[in-house]
């Protein structure tokens, strides 16, 4: 199986667990992102801006956080 397929298989699966699943299911997989991310500065870079821009307008502490340690001083 070629490893696009793979990718697209495992999102397909995501999206078909019910939002209960789909939460648990990120508990186990954030940390696993977040190392595999580390990894790779390149990949962090990339995917940084559209988390950013998936928090505006949210009002939670993680917003802030990942805003200073990105270097984007929200005031």
């Amino acid at each position: 199986m070629e490893q696009g397929s793979k990718v697209n298989d495992f999102v397909i699966r995501f999206k078909a667990l019910s939002w209960e699943e789909q939460k648990e299911a990120m508990k186990e997989l954030i940390p696993e992102f977040c190392q595999t991310g580390m990894g790779d500065p390149s990949l962090m870079q990339e995917m940084m801006p559209r988390c950013m821009e998936m928090m505006k307008g949210m009002n939670f502490p993680m917003k802030e956080m990942m805003s200073r340690m990105m270097g984007h001083w929200q005031k």
